[in-house]
């Protein structure tokens, strides 16, 4: 029979439990997992401590009497005589309450000389407990882990709201460097924040869907720096500060000392209580971690959408580019679209002495209807230069991704993007037509006495003539 029944047939916590088989009065075997199995010798003699330690026998007379030091006859003698002992003491104390009522004594008049009893008949008074010494803890490996991972992300989640409506950093496409600095940055959340939830609460948000608080010996809050320390060890010995591998092994250390009935490092001199095992906490939980991870991809969902979606003015328009330009950091050779759809550029030397067509970016034709842009196109026309043409596929993203129609699908919407900024990028120079995220493309190139590179397209060095011709138009699909 595994821990969890023998609670129930029982009715005895897993925390006693532990605490008899550390003392030696249980011997449950163990699969090679860990786990406890518990046999019906066991649970006869769970019945029997249970029975006896109601009389207010010791564990140490019990160990005896398991050991056939002594006899259970001799133990209930001694116990018999204690127990009188201390019926004819609660009979004295009832005796004194009845004199001090009678002569009416206060607080403040009260002199205790008279009423105390000379010690000739020792008594043992509060010499056993119902309870073993040990403070509480809950040992189980599941319910904790899953409180601390969604308090993790609920910190986490805090920590991505920060960003977007801050900074409206690009989620999804994070570099792995600002990866590790969101970790570090909710590790130093959690050890910050979890020891005032601790001081004020005695619980955190996932500890208390779960029906777990934290407390000291008394039964007071933990103080501030308590706090700390318990939740520094905790990222520290729990979580291996998240580092890969390290991280794996502290997990299965602490999940092993669960199972083994072994407090956590962090746990010594708390006591760590749960108030029940509803199945409903598991599901709340469930239900409320959704929520939190669906809000990190609502995050990164508004986040890539264009601002404008629809009919677009030439303002909105703008806006989507300049959007997509961010998110993409394509930077145009420092131009960036005004709202009115002129090119706005920097001062820069180079402009003194580089060929227009090299410096200046394509002019946008926009194609109206009803005050609305039904299309976007651009003209190149280079005719015998010795400089390179400029690949235009940036400016063929941007555009493309301003007048697009996002799918409901975050996912495909961004992979659609992502490979057609790719395709841009690689093939601005060749002729095409295609259809994506409702947006007809039609890009038409001719050119002769020049050489394809990846970046641009180079002159040839023995031809006296060369032209390069392009005709780039992105439209709104027809329904």
């Amino acid at each position: 029979m595994k821990i969890k029944d023998v609670e129930k047939r029982t009715q005895m916590d897993r925390a006693t439990l532990y605490y008899y088989e550390k003392e030696g009065l249980l011997s449950p075997e163990r699969t090679e997992n860990g786990y406890r199995i518990y046999s019906a010798e066991d649970l006869l003699m769970i019945e029997k401590i249970k029975l006896l330690r109601s009389l207010q026998i010791s564990i140490e007379e019990l160990k005896a009497m398991k050991r056939d030091d002594t006899s259970l006859s001799s133990v209930l003698e001694t116990q018999l005589e204690l127990l009188s002992s201390e019926e004819k003491k609660s009979q004295d104390a009832k005796e004194i309450c009845q004199k001090m009522l009678a002569q009416g004594e206060t607080f403040v008049t009260l002199y205790p000389e008279q009423y105390l009893k000379s010690e000739e008949d020792t008594t043992f008074l509060n010499r056993y407990e119902d309870f073993p010494e040990e403070l509480p803890q809950v040992y189980d490996p599941i319910r904790r882990f899953f409180a601390r991972f969604f308090d993790f992300t609920l910190y986490a989640t805090l920590w991505y709201l920060t960003l977007y409506l801050t900074l409206r950093i690009d989620l999804q496409n994070r570099p792995f460097l600002y990866l590790i600095l969101d970790q570090m940055v909710t590790m130093v959340l959690m050890l910050f924040v979890e020891p005032v939830l601790l001081t004020l609460y005695k619980t955190t948000p996932g500890k208390r869907i779960l029906g777990l608080w934290i407390e000291r010996r008394d039964g007071t809050p933990l103080q501030y720096h308590e706090g700390f320390s318990r939740t520094f060890l905790v990222l520290l010995e729990g979580m291996g500060f998240l580092v890969p591998l390290i991280t794996l092994f502290t997990h299965i250390i602490s999940y092993n000392r669960c199972i083994q009935g072994e407090n956590q490092p962090w746990d010594k001199s708390i006591a760590y209580r749960i108030k029940d095992r509803k199945i409903l906490r598991g599901v709340l939980l469930g239900v409320l971690l959704t929520i939190l991870l669906s809000i990190t991809a609502l995050i990164q969902y508004v986040y890539f959408m264009p601002p404008n979606r629809g009919n677009l003015t030439v303002e909105e328009f703008t806006e989507n580019f300049n959007h997509y330009q961010r998110i993409y950091d394509l930077q145009l050779n420092g131009k960036r679209l005004k709202s009115s759809a002129a090119w706005e550029s920097p001062y820069d030397f180079r402009d003194l002495y580089l060929p227009h067509h090299v410096t200046t970016p394509p002019n946008l034709i926009f194609t109206m209807k009803d005050g609305f842009v039904e299309a976007v196109s651009f003209d190149i026309d280079v005719r015998d230069t010795d400089f390179y043409v400029y690949h235009y596929g940036e400016y063929m993203s941007l555009i493309s991704l301003a007048l697009m129609t996002p799918e409901l699908n975050l996912a495909a919407t961004r992979e659609k993007a992502d490979k057609l900024v790719d395709y841009f990028s690689w093939n601005s120079s060749s002729s095409f037509t295609m259809s994506v995220l409702g947006v007809d493309i039609n890009n038409d190139v001719l050119f002769e006495g020049f050489e394809e590179t990846h970046n641009h397209t180079m002159p040839l060095r023995d031809v006296e003539t060369n032209f390069y011709r392009q005709k780039f138009l992105a439209a709104k699909s027809i329904p």
